[in-house]
Order: C-alpha cells, then structure tokens, then sequence
C-alpha cells in the first residue's frame, strides 16, 4: 500500500468518514484506517437527533429506518411524563453499521483510500511527520487525525492527556412480536431514573427495537439487573432474541490539548459527547469536519493547524459541553430537585432540548446557569397551572 499521505485518519465512524470527506473534497491525499472488516457492527443507540443530521454533510436518507417526530421523556420513580412533536424527525433511527458505512463510501468516492483490517501499532511524531506502523505496514503523514473512539490507541501512545470521564452502556437489539414494535412506531422514549444517576431509552427500528441504558457514574450500578427491570417494564417479556452489548461513553472531553505533535483528536477520542444524553455523532461529525478544516485552511502548517482547530473547538464545541454539563446535574445528580423542576416546568423544559436535539438552538441559547434556571423555574411555577403538553410552542427555557 501507498506510505505516504498528507493526512493519516485512524477510525472509519462518524468523526472519521467526515474528516475524511472533507480532505478528499479539498484535494489532500488522505488514508483512514480501520481495523475492523467492514460494514462493521457498531455498538450505538442509533439514533440520529437532527442536529445530527444537519451536520453530515452527506445524504444519509436511505439508511433510515425509521423518523421520530415524536420525543416522549419520564421521570421515575414518580412517572410524570411529557411529549414533544416536531413537524420534522426529531430522531431518525438507523443502524451504525449502515449510517458509518455510507459516510465512509462518500469519502472513498471522494478520493479518499481506506485500509481495512489494518490494525494501528503505533504513533510517533517526527517534527515535520507522523509515523503510523500498522499491521499491513509502515505509513507517514502531515497529520494524523485520530478518530479512534472513546479507548483511543492513538492518544494513548501519543501520551496526550486525558481527563475524560467514561460512562458504562448497555444496548440491546430485541426483537419482539408485531404487535410490540408497533406500540413503539414514531417514538423516540427517554425514562430518566429507572436506574440511578442514568436513564434508559427505546428507539423503534424497522424490524426491531434498540434498549439502552447508561450510569452517568464511571462505575455504573448494576446495568444487567437494571436492564432486566427496564425491559419487564417496558413489555418485552415476550422477546423472542436479545443481542445484549457493552460500551462506555466519554462524557466529558479531554483536559486537552485537541491537538498536539500534528496529532488531532476528535469524536470520542476528544471526549465530545453529549453531556446530558450521551449522544455522540453530532459533535463526531462536526469536531471531524472542524478538524479537516483547519488542515485544509492551515495549508498543512503544524502551528497554523495547530491555532485553528484549537480556536474552533473552543468557540464551537466547548461551551455547548460546558452549558449541557449543568442541565446533567439537575437530570441525574439531585433527584428532589429534578422532582421539583419538572413538576414546575417539566413541559417547557423538555420542549427546550427538543430544539436542542433538534439542531434549531443550542443549549448556550438556554442560558443554563443556577441563577437563570431558579428565575426561569420561578416564572414557570406562576404559569404551571395554565400550561398543558398540547401547548408544545408555548414559552421556551431561556
């Protein structure tokens, strides 16, 4: 294979296939490795929140399975529940080995060259290089872009800080009857505290139904016995085929530097996941495209690469992270307040990240801050009386 290229991309998911996209696009000779066999299986929710799908610069209709327009939330263990309806998906279903898989195609029919099965052994920065050995070989580049997840081997042999805090998952594919599915059909179902400190969701494929549920605690409870309780709660005792996974998500980035010795890190391997839901694939595909962006304006520089991506970070990524981490606290660090907020303004609440996840704001437009979330509950407590579910447009957080 070639050993030479102007950029090296570790990691065909989301970050990954876009950044790749995005060089080939700009007519940089790039390489991404992928040590799987692919399509590859990917332990995933799958589903793509419209932030999300505004943010891919690809058409990825085909892979859908299935479009949500509706978002239902619960709160246990009191059971108040609130919906939300959007005349666009709010999340639209797919599975990760489809949805990475055609981002990855765009890429490669872009110029981009992919080298599959090819497992990374290691890194090292050469002044004006990165040396990448691999199971197929030796390669080199301007600039590695490591897309590795949230166990990044390129981070970890580059020594970069770390500073993210690992979540533990659990995600089942069950298949349940007919009738079951279609209890589901359009829904996208969030229970907040069926398990302590996590929540538990449901999104309806096309011949099947994708169960989670996530600690927001490193060390988790006991997700196994929870995800029993959660899946007799939510009817699916007549399963007739359980896939059960495993993962951990970062849910709060890297004390940084994102970039270092030519080495950009993005995705997972950056910790930029959604600190309220877990959600991953938006900022994936934006740090990955963020990431391109600035090689591509950088014109391979070390330093101006360097300035770029670290500015775009921090003025686009990191105050969203930083905003969403005070709205985690409340939704799984103090349950009598949450109890207290939602019988308050749980419906408007809702209907703010909503639009969130719905890509029309953003959780800075919340203006999230103990002070503001005490005037604005305050205000909603004197319109609560007033206010029904029926009213999803009706006076917004922030």
């Amino acid at each position: 294979m070639n050993d030479t290229y102007d950029v090296i991309v570790v990691g065909s998911g989301p970050a990954g296939s876009c950044a790749a996209w995005r060089l080939a696009q700009a007519g940089l000779s790039v390489a991404v490795i992928e040590k799987a066999s692919l399509p590859r299986y990917k332990t995933c929710g799958g589903g793509l929140v419209g932030r999300a799908m505004q943010a891919v610069p690809v058409d990825v209709r085909r892979v859908i399975e299935q479009d949500c327009p509706t978002a239902q939330l619960t709160i246990f263990p009191s059971g108040v529940s609130f919906t939300t309806h959007r005349a666009i998906p709010i999340v639209s279903m797919t599975m990760r080995d489809q949805f990475d898989f055609t981002l990855l195609s765009a890429a490669q029919a872009g110029g981009a060259v992919v080298h599959q099965r090819c497992v990374l052994e290691d890194v090292r920065y050469h002044g004006d290089c990165v040396m990448v050995a691999t199971s197929r070989g030796a390669m080199c580049a301007k600039f590695v872009v490591a897309a590795d997840g949230a166990l990044s081997t390129v981070a970890r042999k580059m020594g970069m800080v770390d500073g993210r805090l690992l979540i533990p998952a659990l995600e089942y594919e069950v298949t349940v009857p007919r009738d079951q599915l279609d209890r589901f059909h359009g829904i996208a179902r969030f229970d907040v505290g069926v398990l302590p400190h996590g929540y538990g969701w449901v999104f309806p494929k096309r011949q099947h139904l994708s169960v989670g549920i996530l600690s927001m605690t490193p060390r988790g409870n006991d997700l196994k016995s929870a995800m029993a309780r959660y899946l007799d709660r939510l009817g699916c005792q007549g399963a007739t085929q359980v896939e059960p996974h495993g993962f951990v998500i970062p849910i709060r980035p890297h004390r940084g530097p994102f970039v270092e010795k030519r080495i950009l890190l993005v995705g997972d391997a950056a910790g930029f996941a959604d600190p309220v839901t877990g959600e991953g694939i938006s900022f994936a595909v934006r740090s990955g495209m963020l990431a391109a962006q600035s090689v591509v304006d950088g014109k391979l520089e070390e330093e101006a690469v360097r300035q770029a991506y670290t500015q775009a970070v921090d003025d686009v990524i990191l105050p969203e992270l930083r905003t969403g981490r005070w709205l985690a606290h409340l939704f799984y660090d103090a349950p009598r307040l949450r109890a207290w907020v939602f019988s308050r303004g749980g419906q408007r609440l809702c209907e703010a990240v909503t639009d969130v996840m719905a890509g029309t704001r953003r959780y800075q437009d919340l203006r999230v801050s103990p002070r503001t979330l005490f005037r604005w509950l305050t205000a909603s407590a004197f319109t609560h009386s007033k206010y029904s579910p029926a009213q999803s447009r009706d006076g917004q957080a922030g």
